[in-house]
């Protein structure tokens, strides 16, 4: 597994600069964001980046981790696309969308999340924080 600066990325995809990106919902859980955001103070930002999509400047995953990369003041949050692991895993995202009528209205993370869930590797779902679960 391939790890700079405390962010894991196995599949080596380019990091963007997600600190302008929309979370997909509010903070569930201050507690937890606070939490996260204490760690990331003393040690910066560990884990995955979150998963996005540029087109939308949307973020999927990681609203609490987001929360707290803001509240603990780092400079960059970091991101990875969704296309890039579809490409990296030898598929195209907007492909897997238009292959099935039910994802051609994908318009939420939900819909989303079936199109991952039923065209990602497992590993790749659990690493990167997409499984809905």
């Amino acid at each position: 597994m391939q790890t700079t600066q405390g962010i894991i990325n196995p599949l080596g995809l380019d990091l963007i600069d997600a600190t302008a990106y929309s979370p997909f919902h509010e903070v569930r859980d201050e507690e937890h964001r606070d939490a996260i955001a204490a760690d990331m103070r003393k040690h910066g930002w560990r884990g995955a980046p979150l998963v996005v999509l540029p087109t939308y400047l949307l973020s999927l995953t990681g609203v609490h981790r987001r929360s707290a990369a803001e509240l603990a003041e780092l400079e960059e949050i970091p991101g990875v696309s969704l296309e890039d692991i579809f490409e990296a895993c030898g598929m195209n995202l907007w492909e897997a969308i238009n292959s099935d009528e039910e994802y051609m209205n994908a318009s939420s993370y939900y819909d989303y999340s079936r199109v991952i869930a039923d065209h990602l590797p497992e590993e790749v779902i659990e690493t990167y924080g997409l499984d809905m679960h």
